[in-house]
């Protein structure tokens, strides 16, 4: 009987403090999670200090004496080249009555010639039954 009470006694002895480490752990990590945050809170401070230094330094006049003193600018990347070659790209859109950039001209689709694709399947009428 001694025994038994003196396992069960140990037992919850270990049982809390198990549990007494566990909420230590818990405790440091929130501690640590707030210190993370301060610090971030600290940074973002000191980012939107050197942003405004910047804006006041940096005006219109200032960029074009410090582009003009760096002599000749030139572009860092060569233009993108056409999306398809001029002799595919067909003749311009004809300009609309109204002054507007007409996209297509204003005629029944079923009267323009269209020439199948290859890889388009030819489509066949279905046969009534």
């Amino acid at each position: 009987m001694f025994a038994k009470l003196a396992a069960i006694i140990l037992a919850l002895g270990i049982l809390g403090c198990t549990l007494l480490a566990m909420r230590q752990q818990r405790l440091q990590a929130a501690h640590e999670l707030a210190e993370a945050q301060l610090r971030i809170r600290k940074s973002d401070e000191q980012l939107w200090h050197l942003r405004a230094q910047i804006a006041r330094r940096l005006n219109p006049e200032n960029i074009r004496d410090m582009a003009s003193g760096a002599g000749p600018l030139r572009p860092v990347a060569s233009p993108p080249p056409p999306i398809a070659p001029p002799e595919l790209m067909g003749p311009p859109a004809p300009k609309r009555a109204d002054g507007g950039a007409g996209s297509r001209p204003s005629r029944p689709e079923s009267s323009v010639p269209r020439e199948r694709l290859a890889h388009e399947p030819e489509i066949m009428p279905l046969e009534p039954r």
